[in-house]
């Protein structure tokens, strides 16, 4: 059974590469409490197929590159971050011509 990671596509702007978040919680030994980790991977993403904002699972493959050691294995889901949502234009204002 391989081990997989699920995460959300952030950026794809290289070839053939994707960097992907991953959020995992974890527990403090001590005091019990909860709190977040979060790391990024270089996926391989062939033919830039996967856009940004996509939940995607990775799974560990042979060493591609330097850093790339992950590929994708698409979830047909659509999240929406604070990247992916577009922002609306500023409205200007409009001086009033003095008579």
């Amino acid at each position: 059974m391989q081990k997989y990671l699920t995460g959300v596509v952030v950026t794809n702007t290289a070839k053939d590469t994707a960097v992907v978040e991953v959020v995992t919680w974890k527990t403090h030994r001590i005091f019990k409490k909860r709190y977040k980790r979060t790391g990024r991977y270089l996926v391989h993403n062939p033919d830039n197929t996967i856009e940004v904002g996509t939940k995607v699972e990775i799974i560990p493959t042979r060493p591609i590159s330097k850093r790339k050691f992950w590929r994708i294995q698409p979830i047909s889901e659509r999240v929406v971050t604070k990247k992916t949502v577009a922002k609306k234009p500023l409205k200007t204002a409009v001086k009033k011509e003095s008579k």
